[in-house]
């Protein structure tokens, strides 16, 4: 791990350790499993898919082929219970917690798991239970490198779990959220909508899983003193939650905007930040409030 450009201090490494993710889990469940990977083939550079490979190149086969099996008929009571599961996201976590459990003990062999594992994780991130969150996270990431739920939850959470002053674990965790956090971005930015997804819905989940990326990704660049990358990734987080920013990534852009000596812009975050209504953050992000603003009272006047 490199030098720090920005002293964090004790008390406020305590704070980040002890907080849950605010804001970055609310909806998660929303379109839940919409961004896993389909398995659908090669595309070609305009889009189209391109022939499977050897597919062109051997003779067509003259011999009837066997008839298709079956694919295996659904279980109605596997996807209602799949589909009230589903349909939780506004639900107590507690309660998509024990549905989830409930299904998975049921349904043992379900082709519906990694989607139900993946919104375990995101109801445990949102209760504060950090061993559940990593067991289903790392449950959902072994079924799917890919599914951009489970990668968005594991990014930011991963991020919010990293102590300075532990150098070997915070470097293994910084380079963790970097991997995830990249294939995150990457494949949501390249995400297409599913058929029977409103645009709004959509655009809603996909933006709240690039925001928990970047808010993860912007966290160990401030803390790997890369302060340019810290301001563009938490500014980008922050944009993507919308009009209620996640308090956390307001600190932390705060404090990668200040420094970056770019102090009357950090004061502008941190009055956001005093004025959410979690008041968890408000103590220090005034006390930040009050040393920008000393910092850009001794700024020359341009």
């Amino acid at each position: 791990m490199k030098n720090m450009t920005v002293k964090v201090s004790g008390l406020v490494i305590a704070m980040l350790l002890a907080l849950p993710v605010i804001s970055a889990a609310q909806g998660m469940g929303q379109t839940q499993g919409m961004g896993q990977s389909s398995g659908m083939g090669t595309s070609t550079a305009n889009g189209k898919m391109s022939t499977p490979p050897n597919q062109a190149q051997n003779p067509p086969d003259t011999k009837q082929a066997p008839p298709a099996a079956a694919p295996p008929a659904l279980d109605p009571k596997e996807e209602d219970a799949f589909k009230k599961l589903s349909g939780m996201q506004n639900a107590d976590p507690k309660d998509i917690v024990k549905s989830g459990d409930d299904f998975s003990k049921g349904f043992p062999k379900s082709n519906h798991l990694e989607t139900v594992y993946s919104i375990m994780a995101a109801a445990y991130m949102q209760l504060g239970d950090d061993g559940n969150l990593f067991k289903y996270g790392n449950k959902t990431l072994a079924m799917n490198p890919a599914n951009v739920d489970a990668l968005a939850v594991m990014t930011v959470a991963t991020a919010r779990r990293i102590d300075p002053d532990q150098r070997v674990d915070a470097a293994n965790k910084e380079k963790q959220v970097d991997d995830w956090g990249g294939k995150c971005v990457n494949a949501l930015n390249a995400l297409v909508k599913p058929d029977g997804v409103t645009d709004a819905d959509f655009a809603r989940s996909r933006d709240g899983k690039l925001a928990m990326c970047y808010s993860g990704l912007g966290q160990t660049a401030l803390f790997e003193g890369k302060v340019p990358d810290a301001v563009k990734d938490l500014t980008m987080a922050t944009k993507l939650e919308g009009s209620q920013p996640d308090p956390v990534d307001l600190y932390l852009l705060g404090m990668s905007l200040a420094a970056g000596k770019q102090y009357n812009e950090a004061v502008t975050v941190f009055q956001q930040c005093i004025k959410d209504s979690d008041q968890r953050m408000v103590p220090m992000c005034q006390e930040q409030l009050n040393g920008a603003k000393k910092e850009a009272a001794k700024a020359p006047k341009q």
